[in-house]
């Protein structure tokens, strides 16, 4: 059965004016993690939290939520980006 959003995390997305976010509940209390407003900013910031404090989170009872500027619903889950480069065109 697919949970439901916590009400706490849609009042936290609420509070954040950035369209790109990742939001944690962490023992019951909502933190916004990384926001920023371009894409750009954003990949570099995410990739950054990811590196430096993802794995900090391992042994924590935590769920993690996003949103983005393409996809502004909240969303449980990290985000998912695609690592290939795009092809040159000859």
């Amino acid at each position: 059965m697919k949970q439901s959003l916590p009400a706490s995390i849609v009042k936290r997305s609420a509070a954040v004016p950035q369209p790109n976010a990742v939001f944690i509940l962490l023992d019951g209390i909502p933190y916004c993690e990384v926001a920023e407003r371009t894409e750009v900013d954003f990949l570099f910031a995410y990739g950054d939290w990811k590196r430096e404090t993802y794995p900090t989170l391992e042994n924590s009872i935590v769920r993690f939520f996003h949103r983005t500027k393409k996809n502004p619903t909240i969303t449980e889950g990290l985000p998912r980006f695609s690592t290939k480069k795009p092809k040159s065109k000859k």
